[in-house]
């Protein structure tokens, strides 16, 4: 019986135009209505009603929790918990990434603190979920509060720019490189941090068992919970390493996937 549903956003619950379907939501509440719990299992900050202009609706179906910054941030309840990347794994990112000159990356810390390489537009920090006045300068950054990094500017440097964190920082950081055509990004967590083992520490405050549990993904920072669970679903429109590691696969998330799956998949509404 399942008991817990964990939700990538980007990608799977959420639809290309970043937001919740009529679908979606109907079957969520009726999954929380029958005593389901619904976590996040996202890349992004626990600032989700600010970084996507949730609706009160919206924030309480999303109000139980989940695993942020790829597994970097649990919440539960009151219960926040933070694993910290390295000092050593932050300083020598950040000189490889200043190797090229123009690229933007933001420094994601405890508390939701965040710095940026170069200013942001008041419209793009509104996306990040913060405001300019609360933006930390660079050099005043404690690197042993760095949750997370993401470069995301200029994407062309990217694929390029992950090989080289990954020979320089791959053995005490996971590097994932990230998204499609309307963001794509670096993500740079610690070693021991990925969806599947946040998850992990989740299910054991709830108290819960593996197969009681089912997650969705659809791009590779979701591929260690896609293999690690037996109900797992990828989305239509997931790449296809994650198709392969899935045991199902549902309709994209423009195609009311999340609905088909909880349905017809599931079987839980």
């Amino acid at each position: 019986m399942i008991k817990a549903l964990f939700f990538d956003l980007d990608g799977t619950l959420l639809t290309s135009a970043k937001k919740l379907s009529d679908k979606t939501k109907s079957a969520l509440k009726a999954c929380k209505g029958a005593g389901i719990k619904v976590f996040c299992a996202t890349a992004r900050p626990p600032l989700l009603a600010k970084m996507l202009n949730f609706t009160q609706e919206e924030e309480e179906i999303l109000q139980d929790g989940g695993i942020f910054y790829n597994g970097g941030c649990i919440c539960y309840g009151n219960t926040k918990l933070y694993t910290f990347l390295p000092e050593e794994a932050v300083r020598k990112s950040i000189e490889i990434i200043m190797q090229y000159g123009n690229t933007n990356f933001a420094l994601q810390m405890m508390d939701e603190k965040h710095s940026f390489c170069f200013l942001l537009s008041d419209k793009e920090y509104r996306l990040w979920g913060v405001d300019y006045t609360d933006s930390i300068p660079l050099e005043d950054v404690i690197y042993s509060q760095v949750v997370k990094i993401v470069i995301f500017y200029p994407w062309e440097i990217l694929p390029e720019l992950r090989d080289k964190l990954i020979n320089t920082v791959g053995t005490r950081a996971n590097v994932y490189l990230t998204g499609r055509e309307d963001f794509r990004s670096i993500e740079i967590v610690d070693k021991r941090v990925n969806k599947k083992l946040a998850i992990d520490r989740l299910i054991s405050l709830c108290r819960l068992e593996y197969n009681e549990v089912a997650v969705f993904g659809d791009d590779f920072n979701d591929i260690e919970m896609i293999k690690g669970f037996k109900n797992s679903i990828a989305m239509g429109n997931a790449c296809n390493e994650v198709k392969a590691s899935a045991g199902y696969v549902t309709l994209g998330n423009d195609e009311e996937g999340i609905y088909y799956a909880l349905r017809d998949i599931l079987k839980l509404i």
